[in-house]
């Protein structure tokens, strides 16, 4: 979810880079521009670069804005005497004028250190140029008064609000309204925020500035001006327990005005598994405000935020949140009575800020139609959100980032579940209590696939699972109920009920359309509540080498409970499990290709295991909140033993590991006997080395198993 440094932007510093190498020659014929002035000019081809002149004065801030109607990468700089960027902040915006048409703002605020000649270039890239030129209209603007008389800080403190105003989708220009309220305060003490805890343990800070910054350890300076000290605490390398401290810090000057995000990772301990409480103690212009305050443990992520006024005036809110992503705060009530109808394939505009933290969207849905939908921030600081809202108010679908690095939003492969109305909910990671704001772009797409007759014509069940891929391959679907039978191509009814409707491409048979894979419980037979696995197994090619994409789709009683989209390669199991509860609720588990140990977080344990005594059995349990158990032995190298790895009750399925001293798997077994006896065996091995061994007693798919039982672990030396 962090920021990346936007491609255009970065080629455009680049090229002004290498013009400012060269200023002295442009200085030459560099056109004298006048604070209050506006500007016109064209820039092509032949002639990329524009230099403007003007008397800069100590202390006083400077505006640079050039407004061209394109949306075409073009840049904006401000460079001393000697070709060096004095640039405090920038920013890029888009937005339709009252003709409709897309108006683009490149602009650039500094504060000089010092009287003298200043600088601006506005300057293109030019093979994006459209049509060959870029036409501008550039405006000097300054605050040139005292720098000493700045507004005394006033201070406002606001506790999370999880609703939001339910105002229609802006248009064009009150998106641009919204953002003309950034600008720049002049301090002459700046800004700062020091996040201080105490206790063993890695904390990370991260402040999102108004204009799309993102200070952190892995980027501590930002265009805005920010710097962040170093990472305290980082991989727990002697640790400082007894007041760790990470600084963000905005020199004197000009800092933007706007919402800052405040984001506190709990990254790891150093000692101990326990909570940490940490403070945010920000400064504005030499006023302490007050102070954020929070609590988190191991893996969790604090989200608050500090809004800086253009008065001078600050909003700090106390009491932030812990984020969790499937967790959205707005009333469904609220997100239906505000909710703007859309349209396929039509680009829709809106704004997230802290005065409107969601928007909602309503269209109409056919049932098993699939869509896609992608959400991108297009000004400002947003880091979006999205989600896709049944009639019922139930989410079936949602999505924070595309990849790493890259926090726009997309769902693709929804399969709506029945005709009807649906809800889309555009929001930000930290929701309410998130800071980061801007405009985005919507686009709801129908996704183009051949579903055959024999897909329309499906059986409906109370309990629904459902394969759609995209190749000839032969991919099998396997469902495992409560009481640990499986029902797959092999055997296509079980007796709970359980029924293969649809075998896809079944020893490479090929399909009409879009091949798919089909299991149901019958509406009269309400699934046993337990705990469901689901493996979906990429068997054979069938000569066909396109890469193979599938999309799981579980519905339960009309709600879609689990969807996924994978990309194995063959022969691998992709595996998940969830829990249906007596309630006719749901539990999910964790899901992924199956990779073995390695998923297991087994090594913390290995000191504190219990000693398996050679010739006793010991007893224990897996569950979904214990996917695996860790025991001792004391081995000899070139001796012999043999493990053995017994279910003794429930669906358990289980699986062995044997880790050396020197930490390597060495030996491994799922069955004793394949087909037959699912049970674990290590028979007759031979020990490498002499040494502590670790015995993982885990379950078929080890993280992302779902059976569940007790069992028996026997060890027998052989010599």
């Amino acid at each position: 979810m962090k920021h990346p440094l936007r491609v255009l932007v970065m080629t455009i510093v680049m090229m002004i880079l290498s013009v400012a190498a060269a200023l002295p020659a442009f200085a030459q014929t560099a056109d004298v521009i006048a604070v209050g002035e506006t500007r016109t000019a064209t820039l092509t081809v032949q002639s990329p670069v524009q230099v403007y002149a003007f008397e800069g004065t100590a202390g006083a801030t400077y505006v640079a804005s050039a407004v061209a109607e394109t949306t075409t990468g073009y840049g904006i700089d401000i460079l001393d005497a000697e070709g060096l960027s004095i640039i405090s902040t920038g920013d890029f915006t888009e937005a339709a004028n009252a003709a409709g048409d897309i108006v683009s703002t490149a602009s650039v605020a500094a504060t000089p250190t010092e009287d003298g000649t200043y600088y601006i270039l506005v300057s293109t890239i030019v093979l994006a140029v459209t049509d060959g030129e870029i036409e501008y209209a550039l405006t000097l603007e300054a605050n040139v008064g005292d720098v000493t008389a700045v507004a005394t800080t006033a201070v406002a403190t606001t506790e999370p609000t999880p609703t939001a105003t339910t105002d229609a989708t802006p248009s064009g220009t009150a998106i641009a309204a919204q953002e003309q309220e950034q600008g720049q305060l002049l301090t002459t003490a700046g800004f700062s925020l020091a996040l201080s805890w105490s206790g063993a343990a890695d904390l990370d800070f991260e402040v999102r500035d108004p204009i799309g910054g993102s200070l952190y350890w892995e980027t501590p300076s930002v265009t805005s001006g920010g710097s962040m000290s170093p990472n305290v605490n980082q991989g727990c390398i002697n640790p400082n327990v007894d007041n760790p401290t990470e600084t963000a810090t905005w020199s004197p000057g000009g800092i933007p005005t706007g919402s800052y995000e405040l984001l506190v990772y709990y990254q790891q301990p150093c000692a101990g598994d326990v909570p940490i409480s940490f403070s945010i103690a920000p400064s504005l212009d030499g006023t302490a405000l007050p102070a954020v305050s929070g609590t988190v443990t191991p893996g969790q992520v604090y989200v608050s935020r500090v809004v800086i006024n253009a008065d001078g005036t600050a909003d700090v809110q106390q009491q932030g949140s812990v984020v969790v992503l499937e967790s959205i705060p707005f009333d469904f009530a609220a997100i239906q009575s505000s909710a703007q109808p859309i349209a396929l394939d039509v680009n829709t505009q809106g704004f997230i800020g802290n005065a409107q933290q969601f928007q909602s969207f309503s269209f109409d849905g056919l049932a098993n139609e699939l869509l896609s939908m992608n959400v991108l921030a297009s000004s400002g600081s947003l880091d979006t959100f999205a989600a896709i809202y049944d009639s019922a108010g139930t989410v079936i679908a949602f999505n924070d980032d595309i990849g790493v690095g890259i926090t726009n939003s997309q769902i693709d492969s929804v399969l709506l579940p029945a005709a009807g109305t649906y809800y889309v909910v555009v929001t930000r990671y930290g929701k309410a209590t998130g800071g980061t704001e801007g405009s985005f772009d919507l686009l709801l797409t129908q996704q183009t696939v051949n579903l055959s007759q024999e897909f329309l014509s499906l059986p409906e069940g109370s309990l629904e699972f459902l394969v759609l891929w995209n190749s000839a391959a032969d991919l099998q679907l396997l469902v495992r109920d409560p009481a640990g039978d499986s029902v797959f191509d092999d055997i296509p009814r079980i007796n709970s009920g359980g029924t293969l409707a649809a075998l896809g491409n079944v020893n490479c048979r090929g399909s009409q359309g879009t091949p798919f894979s089909y299991t149901y419980w019958p509406l009269e037979r309400q699934p046993r509540p337990g705990v469901y696995e689901v493996e979906v197994w990429f068997q054979q090619d069938c000569g066909d080498p396109s890469p193979v994409t599938f999309s799981l789709y579980v519905t339960f009683n009309g709600r879609q409970i689990l969807r996924t989209t994978e990309t194995p390669i063959l022969n691998e199991r992709y595996l998940t499990s969830f829990t249906l509860n007596a309630d006719n609720t749901t539990t999910p588990s964790d899901g992924g290709i199956i990779r073995g140990v390695e998923t297991l977080d087994y090594r913390p344990e290995i000191l504190t295991a219990v000693a398996q005594v050679p010739g006793v059995a010991a007893a224990g349990s897996i569950t979904q909140d214990n996917k695996f158990d860790v025991y001792s032995y004391e081995g000899v190298a070139n001796s012999s033993v043999t493990i053995a790895l017994n279910a003794t009750s429930g669906t358990l399925d289980t699986t062995l590991y044997l880790i050396s001293p020197s930490g390597q798997l060495v030996a491994e077994n799922d069955d004793a006997v394949p087909g037959e006896n699912t049970n674990s065996l290590i028979a007759d091995f031979t020990l490498p080395e002499d040494g502590q061994y670790a015995i993982i007693v885990t379950h078929y798919g080890a993280l992302y198993g779902g059976t569940t039982g007790t069992y028996t672990l026997t060890l027998t030396e052989l010599n």
